[in-house]
């Protein structure tokens, strides 16, 4: 059943909302015709633009509309920030303006794709389908250039995707600070995967190359390494410090908003030179070590253990003596959310904080909480539990980290009241 809907904004993820339904790709002020596909949970899908939004632009990618990688492609750029910073404004009011992008295209450091069917490598549709991504407005020329190359080479070697061969994802990272590209092929455990072959057909373009086995029926771009050739980790940069990215650890995506985003956060933090800062959910130290230049000690909490000895390792790779970290789930150890922690920093995962987090912090009442979120929803919510014990919020930063997608970063500097 079909019927029309004028999209009068957007739901939490990002898709346009009109007559209680949410439609993938359809934008305010457009007129459309959709399909109802579920009236319970309240979804449609767009089948054609009747009066489209003057938000609207033509996408370059020629998979725009299928892939689901970018789907506020089809906004221009100028309308897609101003949509985010009506979205944070609204949940928290006074907001600084956001942040710009430096790059629109080409911006991201990662990208993880699947291989399909007929020697395939892409990203997928809502119906799970392998689509052959011939060039993605995400990453590099270079990086496209690469994925080009391993398509051509499972080819020719007949290496068939996971349901009739071996083959089941790629990860290309690319350090765009320091120059070097490493490549992770996942594989299932029913055969061998031609690994120096390759090394030895992309070695002019990348800086190393590993083959990793994932046994999981998850759907996970990545595995146990079973063999490298040249680097099995990324080197990249951020402000002056060197960060040594294994393979398959994270790292922030885009690397020249990154740089950005840390400098906010060493503005927000407005250091002195004695701050002992706390540095939670800290993953491999990015925020951390930067802070330490500028604070008296930072200690880091991080649950992925495997991060925290990177966060030690680029410590001591930068000559930074004052930051330590453990390895831990920070609900179970807040017996360190102690009164000597003038600065407190939270960088938590989409769900959000933990309430016994919120509440430890609320008893401790650190000086400063400096709070990084990739959801400002969730964000909004624990934020109004730290209001309640008395923190008031000073200043509030929106930064697109993700051009063409719905997804927003925000730092929020919070004060505890007298």
């Amino acid at each position: 059943m079909s019927e029309r809907i004028e999209i009068s904004g957007f739901d939490e993820r990002g898709r346009g909302v009109g007559n209680e339904l949410s439609v993938r790709f359809a934008y305010p002020g457009d007129l459309i015709e959709a399909e109802v596909t579920s009236r319970k949970k309240k979804f449609a899908k767009l089948i054609s633009l009747i009066k489209p939004s003057s938000n609207r632009q033509t996408p370059p990618c020629k998979h725009f509309g299928v892939c689901g990688g970018c789907p506020w492609q089809g906004i221009k750029y100028e309308s897609q920030l101003k949509f985010k910073e009506g979205i944070v404004e609204e949940l928290f009011y006074n907001c600084e303006p956001i942040i710009p992008s430096p790059e629109e295209y080409f911006y991201r450091n990662r990208m993880d794709f699947a291989f399909g069917p007929d020697y395939s490598i892409g990203l997928k549709d809502d119906k799970d389908n392998i689509i052959n991504i011939e060039k993605c407005w995400l990453m590099s020329e270079s990086s496209n250039s690469i994925i080009s190359r391993i398509r051509q080479f499972i080819s020719f070697k007949k290496l068939k995707n996971h349901r009739d061969g071996i083959m089941r994802h790629v990860v290309i990272r690319e350090g765009r600070n320091n120059k070097n590209t490493v490549v992770n092929i996942i594989t299932s455990d029913k055969g061998e995967f031609p690994l120096e072959d390759l090394w030895e057909e992309l070695n002019d373009e990348v800086s190393g190359i590993s083959w990793s086995i994932n046994l999981s029926p998850a759907d996970r771009s990545y595995g146990e390494i079973q063999k490298t050739f040249g680097q099995d980790h990324l080197i990249e940069s951020l402000n002056g410090i060197k960060f040594k990215v294994p393979v398959q650890s994270f790292f922030q995506t885009n690397t020249l908003q990154a740089e950005k985003l840390l400098k906010i956060i060493e503005d927000f933090a407005d250091l002195k030179g004695e701050e002992s800062i706390l540095d939670l959910y800290a993953g491999t130290g990015s925020i951390g070590l930067s802070l330490a230049r500028k604070a008296k000690k930072v200690f880091g909490i991080e649950e992925n253990a495997p991060a925290v000895e990177l966060s030690r390792s680029n410590a001591e790779l930068n000559g930074i003596s004052n930051f330590s970290a453990v390895a831990g789930r920070v609900e179970d150890l807040l017996g360190e959310l102690s009164n000597e922690h003038e600065v407190v920093i939270l960088d938590p995962p989409r769900p959000g904080v933990n309430k016994k987090i919120l509440k430890k912090l609320g008893e401790t009442r650190p000086e400063k909480i400096i709070y990084v979120s990739c959801n400002p929803y969730t964000q909004k919510h624990d934020v109004q539990i730290l209001k309640e014990y008395g923190y008031k919020v000073k200043r509030c930063q929106p930064i697109d980290m993700f051009p063409h997608t719905p997804h927003i970063e925000n730092v929020i500097s919070l004060g505890a009241l007298s």
